[in-house]
């Protein structure tokens, strides 16, 4: 399938949110480390010593991903920090519906930009393939009652 402007576009739009929200949630782990992220991670049962480089993997993600010769890998990247936050939210109780699928919905948006801007993914990851072209060649007669001994 040939590439539109407005897949590019829409890519791009999606490509840059999932980036954006990686990168806004490293933030404040790099720089902020306000009481409700502390309590956060306290309560999904992280050491605060680890809160910086998570932060700085989570931000290095992000650039991979929008970096476009590297975006497959950066996607690659992405989903397991994402499969890994989601088996954090499902092995902690407490954590409602929304937190569970949040990384999920997340790693579907990183993996949708890509694949709408992405020409070579489209071909490689189809949503349908195409039905196979049928000449008249293809196309039999019926074949012909044959007589059978009797």
């Amino acid at each position: 399938m040939k590439s539109s402007t407005r897949m590019i576009k829409l890519g791009w739009v999606l490509t840059w949110l999932s980036a954006l929200n990686m990168m806004g949630d490293s933030t404040g782990k790099l720089f902020f480390h306000p009481a409700q992220l502390l309590l956060e991670f306290h309560r999904l049962g992280e050491a605060e010593s680890t809160m910086i480089p998570v932060g700085l993997l989570q931000f290095t993600v992000a650039l991979v991903y929008l970096i476009p010769r590297t975006s497959i890998l950066g996607s690659v990247l992405m989903t397991g920090f994402l499969g890994g936050a989601e088996a954090i939210q499902t092995r902690v109780n407490g954590s409602g519906a929304f937190l569970i699928t949040l990384p999920l919905f997340l790693g579907l948006l990183a993996w949708a930009g890509i694949w709408l801007r992405d020409e070579r993914l489209r071909n490689l990851l189809p949503l349908r393939t195409p039905l196979p072209s049928r000449s008249q060649s293809d196309i039999t007669a019926p074949a012909s009652p044959s007589s059978s001994p009797r």
